[in-house]
């Protein structure tokens, strides 16, 4: 295992500690315990003194290694336990060797790995002291049990912190494509309503051309005008194609009523008064007739902005401006609702396509709480020209 690799023990609780004190701060505990032990001269045995340091610094540096052969550094902690005997020199490098196992290993390993060093620590009281009590026997056990149970308790809970984060990881992936999804859609359903505004226009070009090149065009610009009539057929053709792409694959036909505009926007606000929300319409400016994009836009616009209003935002009145400058349109919708107008959470996707309907002209698009009272705002400012 990498030193850099996040611990269990960092993950369960939190802790962002260096690696370094992490893998070297319990080996240097150790080994000052343990000479600290040596120098207080009471050493129950028959081990010598030198014996146990020496035991004591091969224990410390074996354990410095614990997270690279983790199997390997306990089976030598035990055969120094056995050989030493001496409780501060040998239990607790077997105590950090065993919790290691545990931390890290697979789970028959670990109940493997405690029971071999039970025995162990048994037959190490069997072969250093004269006298074993079931008090001692028990303590050590004990001791040995809570260093296994410490261990799987921070890699069960490292265990689900890190599947939480996975799962919210791939939750966030999963949001991302679907309002990737949403964009798509959106910007299929707009290319498809404009399609049906520029294919108008064209065939009134077309017509048109073709009407002047038969009554009034003198020779030299018949030539011209049915080049032009050419054109707009072939386009309309290339338009109609693309159509066949953008329509759904379920079997639906093309729609063929005249797309909605600003002039619909009353029969809107009346729809949305029968759905229980007071609704009102207000214009500021001089009205004038929008080209036909950015009318259709405007309808859209506004009619997501009710609808977010009546699915989320548990309002009572909503009021709808339009304020015409010289090259903008402002469209402005505010709800006194307590919840969210954007469709965020919600499952819809209000909001995606007011942006791109607002992007296509290069206008600005700003939603959020209103700044004073209760409710939400929706502002789309969208150039006329």
């Amino acid at each position: 295992m990498s030193r850099r690799t996040e611990r269990p023990l960092t993950t369960a609780l939190g802790w962002r500690l260096p690696w370094w004190l992490l893998d070297i701060g319990p080996v240097v505990f150790i080994f000052l315990v343990g000479s600290a032990a040596l120098a207080s001269k009471h050493v129950v045995g028959d081990t010598s003194h030198g014996a146990l340091f020496i035991g004591l610094v091969i224990a410390t540096v074996a354990l410095l290694l614990r997270h690279r052969a983790p199997l390997l550094v306990l089976g030598l902690t035990l055969v120094l336990e056995m050989a030493l005997g001496w409780g501060p020199v040998a239990l607790f490098p077997v105590l950090l060797a065993v919790f290691n196992v545990a931390e890290y290993t697979d789970r028959t390993i670990v109940i493997v790995a405690t029971v071999v060093t039970s025995v162990a620590t048994i037959l190490t009281l069997v072969i250093h002291h004269t006298q074993i009590t079931a008090g001692i026997v028990v303590s050590r056990l004990v001791v040995i049990g809570l260093a296994v149970a410490v261990a799987l308790y921070l890699r069960a809970r490292a265990d689900f912190i890190n599947g939480l984060k996975e799962r919210a990881e791939r939750l966030e992936r999963e949001r991302e494509l679907l309002a990737d999804r949403a964009v798509g859609d959106e910007r299929v359903r707009i290319a498809r309503e404009l399609h049906d505004v520029v294919a108008h226009n064209v065939s009134l070009m077309v017509v048109q051309a073709q009407a002047l090149a038969a009554t009034g065009a003198q020779d030299s610009q018949k030539e011209t005008l049915g080049h032009v009539a050419d054109l707009g057929r072939e386009a309309l053709s290339e338009m109609h194609r693309m159509l066949g792409v953008l329509r759904p694959q379920n079997g639906g036909e093309p729609e063929f009523e005249p797309q909605p505009g600003v002039r619909d926007l009353p029969t809107l606000i009346e729809r949305t008064r029968q759905a229980g929300l007071e609704t009102t319409l207000s214009v500021e400016g001089a009205a004038r007739e929008l080209p036909a994009a950015v009318d259709l836009s405007v309808y859209r616009i506004v009619q997501e902005a009710l609808t977010n209003v009546i699915r989320h935002a548990h309002a009572q009145q909503a009021t709808v401006t339009l304020g015409y400058a010289p090259d903008t349109l402002e469209v402005t919708v505010l709800d006194d609702g307590s919840g969210p107008n954007g469709d965020q959470g919600q499952g819809g996707h209000g909001l995606v396509g007011m942006r791109e309907r607002v992007t296509l002209f290069g206008g600005e698009l700003e939603t959020g709480q209103r700044t004073y009272g209760n409710g939400y705002r929706v502002r789309a400012l969208i150039p006329t020209r």
